[in-house]
């Protein structure tokens, strides 16, 4: 499955958290793998909680 984080397209597997799906988006861009602090929110800027699923496409905005 695929999910845009910050419009960069992220693969992970169905049934992703939102957790796994930030940590893999700060591996695969050599970010701080802390988590402590940050904002997420959807494509409609609602603020979402880190152990959140999301679906196929999902489009997630973080700010660290």
């Amino acid at each position: 499955m695929k999910v845009f984080v910050n419009e960069t397209e992220v693969r992970t597997y169905y049934g992703a958290k939102v957790k796994s799906v930030v940590l893999a988006y700060c591996r695969d861009n050599h970010l701080p793998l802390n988590l402590e602090g940050i904002q997420v929110k959807d494509a409609y800027g609602n603020i979402i909680g880190l152990d959140g699923s999301l679906r196929a496409n999902s489009k997630i905005y973080v700010k660290f």
